[in-house]
């Protein structure tokens, strides 16, 4: 009845106008209901909000390793991950950010069980529908800002502006990359703030820095202002088994955090070296072929670019893609994603993700007119597979020994959804099933 009812009044109004008016009209009163029912969870935890366009995922993981590896006792949730105290479990809501009615429920829970800290990854959909209001974070995390989800915001100030509402009266510190030239507004609000990145000016700098196939390894400066044990000096060098620049970012990210809570980051040398990749974000996937397996959730041309270009250049084999756009997003980017799927693959199966409602042919057809429009793969070169197992079972059975297979798109997603269709499923285990039954 309510979907029919939310069907009916999207069909009556504007668009823009229903993503507007209905947080005010209905997330704000239901979040506010849920602060009330829950008794204000939040004020009995440190919280720490981290959001952005990219990494939030995975920065948002490592701040609990680290956290954790200082012996608190901590919650997490996230778009991979739901976590209070000892028990972990993936996340089966499909979306980042659970609505404030379990959001608060989840805090609830994580007070009773005697957590400390409670890290959550917030999207910009749920700063927009007051998903997070009432919850007092202390420390607040932007990652990056690009222009992303606009078929929900109204435009790209629509979307930086939203972000500003994870900044309340009670935050302390403001943590930025400032790298990001699309984070200079948020440089000027009137909060203490630690800084990460490569440029000068950043208040943790990386003075050095050398990244390959097995991580990075890099030496860092901190010259921000005094927060707790952390004073202003020569960090040393640091190694993350974590690769690509983007993780070094998102380290670095989890890094500053510690410094604005307080905490000796030089005690995190040894944490920061056994460092774990959240679930599905470029996680390896044994096997006994002589290849290498990665699922990972890139998504967006700018996450594609990030991965692949981080994997190509290490490579001795070939890099084998498995990838499907998703229904009833900005289709604009598929045939972007197509380009840049040539540009570093050597091949590629084209298959489906979520196609929602939308046509997988059609889908599948922008993705492929990008592969040929950029000239710089042959028709050799590509499959469409729109059965997701079957592209995966053809992607490691075409990989020969010293190949890459990289499944992207869904990461540690455990549904596929169709117009009239959610079925379970989990690209790491598919992997599983088709190794064991090669």
């Amino acid at each position: 009845m309510k979907k029919a009812l939310k069907k009916i009044i999207k069909k009556l109004l504007p668009l823009q106008f229903y993503n507007d008016l209905v947080p005010y009209l209905w997330h704000l009163p239901k979040a506010i209901l849920a602060n009330i029912v829950f008794d204000f969870p939040s004020r009995k935890l440190r919280v720490i909000g981290i959001a952005g366009t990219k990494g939030k995922s995975t920065t948002t993981y490592l701040i609990n390793q680290f956290l954790e590896s200082l012996k608190f006792k901590t919650a997490i949730l996230s778009t991979t991950t739901v976590k209070i105290g000892e028990i972990e479990r993936l996340n089966e809501f499909k979306m980042t950010s659970v609505d404030s009615w379990e959001l608060q429920k989840f805090l609830r829970k994580a007070v009773e069980e005697n957590c400390q800290f409670v890290v959550l990854e917030v999207s910009s959909h749920a700063l927009k529908q007051f998903r997070t209001f009432g919850i007092n974070f202390e420390i607040v995390v932007l990652t990056n800002l690009m222009s992303d989800h606009l078929e929900y915001h109204r435009d790209t100030k629509d979307y930086q502006k939203t972000h500003r509402k994870l900044i309340t009266k009670n935050s302390k510190v403001l943590v930025l990359n400032n790298d990001d030239e699309n984070l200079e507004d948020f440089k000027k609000i009137y909060l203490k703030q630690v800084s990460f990145g490569l440029n000068s000016g950043s208040s943790l700098l990386v003075k050095s820095h050398t990244i390959d196939k097995t991580g990075a390894v890099f030496s860092l400066i901190y010259s921000g202002e005094s927060f707790g044990e952390n004073k202003p000096g020569e960090l040393g060098e640091f190694s993350s088994p974590l690769i690509g620049r983007f993780n070094l970012f998102n380290v670095l990210a989890a890094l500053s955090t510690i410094i604005a809570l307080g905490f000796d980051i030089l005690k995190l040398k040894d944490s920061v070296e056994n460092l774990q990749a959240a679930p599905g974000r470029v996680e390896k996937i044994e096997n006994n072929l002589g290849i290498e397996i990665l699922v990972d959730y890139a998504h967006s041309p700018d996450s594609l670019e990030n991965l692949l270009g981080a994997l190509k250049p290490n490579l001795k084999g070939r890099l084998i893609a498995v990838f499907g756009a998703t229904g009833e997003r900005d289709p604009a980017k598929r045939p972007i994603m197509g380009e840049i799927l040539a540009k570093y693959c050597d091949h590629v199966f084209v298959t489906n993700d979520d196609p929602y409602g939308e046509d997988p042919e059609k889908i599948a057809f922008q993705l492929i007119g990008g592969l040929i429009e950029s000239g710089k793969i042959g028709e050799e070169d590509y499959e469409k597979i729109l059965d997701r197992k079957e592209a995966i079972k053809n992607a490691i059975l075409t990989a020969k020994r010293g190949d890459t297979v990289v499944i992207m798109g869904k990461g540690s997603e455990q549904w596929q959804v169709f117009k009239n269709l959610k079925i379970p499923w989990d690209d790491r285990k598919v992997v599983r099933e088709v190794l064991s039954e090669s």
